[in-house]
């Protein structure tokens, strides 16, 4: 692939701003925790971040198409940046308190709902369509190493500086960021008629129900997210108690899916051309039967090997997804197309925290894995059957 200034820009962006990502994650965490002594006070901080992120991304595709995607991305960095300094200022000064945490996520939890669709919207326009694969591998393997070396890193940094310079960090990650996004050159939207924001939205719903294979892959997409939703919630006692391990063995296992995303990435970026869409089909069943080995194996060793597979296929999926809907979908739909993914993103995996917090207390973790594995794997067998009677796989 030829790799123009504007996808080197794009890819020295998303390094940095994974690595901040990340950072702050294991920053805010950290101090929510050292502040509060309570597991509740953590989980109350996701939960704070999915809901203004879900109502965000319910609106906010098809203004997304209307302004410049290099732009938005820019100016939400800009504020990430100002947000940890923000933290950082107060913890300098004594006037931390544990409600800015929480103001801070909804703020993030705004903004990722801007970034990530213009993201992905604008790499169309910079990268030729035969080379979106290759793109969308590479970086999302850099996403992905950046999602297991950034709360390794952050945990290192720990304990040698404290937390209000690690948000200093932070902050100048993500003013690299913005400066990378800056190198972009962007070509111009196409502009036609301004529509009101509801037919827009329904412009770009119509477009994304108007491909069956997206519509399909969409179902099995918000299957993974309320899959990892569930494993959320359940890791930890899964690891600790069932398979009866120490919490090491958390750490590693945590780092089994994005270990192996970034190997499915790598691979997705040498294949040249799957061999049909079957090929997705089958990664989306062996996800399903990844599940169904963690709810029978008895050995921890095949759990970790189980979790790498599992971000494999996962990745080869995901990849394939993205690059399919940038292909198919006219670049001035993007935004709003890209949004109604990540708002199926955003209300499934909530809702497989939801679901697990309730069912765990009547249901066995096992059993929980067993029911999602068994429901994706039957889905993905009736979605290659329809869609290949349909001719849609060849």
């Amino acid at each position: 692939m030829k790799l123009n200034k504007s996808f080197r820009s794009i890819w020295l962006s998303s390094a940095t701003s994974e690595l901040g990502g990340a950072f702050f994650t294991f920053c805010n965490s950290i101090l929510i925790y050292e502040h509060t002594g309570s597991a509740t006070a953590l989980g109350l901080v996701w939960l704070i971040y999915y809901i203004p992120s879900f109502f965000m991304q319910l609106f906010i595709g098809p203004y997304i198409d209307r302004w410049s995607r290099k732009y938005t991305m820019i100016w939400c960095q800009l504020i990430r940046a100002i947000l940890a300094m923000l933290l950082a200022i107060t913890l300098f000064s004594d006037w931390f308190s544990v409600s800015l945490i929480y103001m801070v996520q909804v703020i993030d939890g705004l903004i990722m709902p801007i970034f990530t669709p213009a993201n992905q919207s604008i790499l169309p326009t910079i990268v030729e369509k035969e080379f979106l694969g290759k793109a969308n591998a590479s970086l999302e393997s850099i996403r992905q190493v950046m999602a297991v070396m950034g709360p390794i890193s952050a945990g290192v940094l720990a304990d040698f500086i404290e937390v209000d310079w690690l948000l200093i960090i932070i902050s100048i990650a993500f003013l690299l960021s913005t400066y990378n996004l800056l190198q972009i050159n962007e070509r111009p939207l196409e502009q036609e008629i301004r529509k009101t924001w509801i037919e827009e939205f329904k412009d770009g719903l119509n477009s994304y129900f108007e491909q069956p294979l997206i519509v399909w892959l969409g179902v099995f997409f918000g299957f993974v997210q309320f899959g990892v939703g569930v494993t959320i919630v359940t890791t930890l006692p899964y690891i600790t108690t069932i398979l009866e391990q120490p919490t090491i063995a958390y750490g590693f296992f945590m780092a089994g899916f994005p270990v192996g995303y970034t190997i499915g990435a790598l691979l997705s970026s040498k294949l040249k051309q799957l061999n049909g869409l079957g090929v997705l089909f089958t990664a989306l069943f062996i996800g399903g039967c990844t599940y169904l080995s963690l709810a029978f194996t008895p050995w921890y060793s095949l759990a970790l090997v189980t979790e790498a597979i599992a971000g494999i296929v996962i990745a080869i999926f995901n990849i394939y997804n993205i690059t399919l809907i940038q292909q198919r979908i006219p670049n001035k739909l993007m935004g709003k197309v890209t949004s109604v993914r990540l708002l199926i993103m955003r209300l499934m995996l909530p809702l497989g925290i939801l679901f697990a917090t309730i069912a765990v207390q009547i249901l066995a973790i096992r059993t929980m894995y067993l029911i999602i594995g068994a429901i994706i794997c039957s889905t993905s067998l009736a979605g290659y059957a329809l869609l290949k009677n349909k001719e849609e796989i060849k």
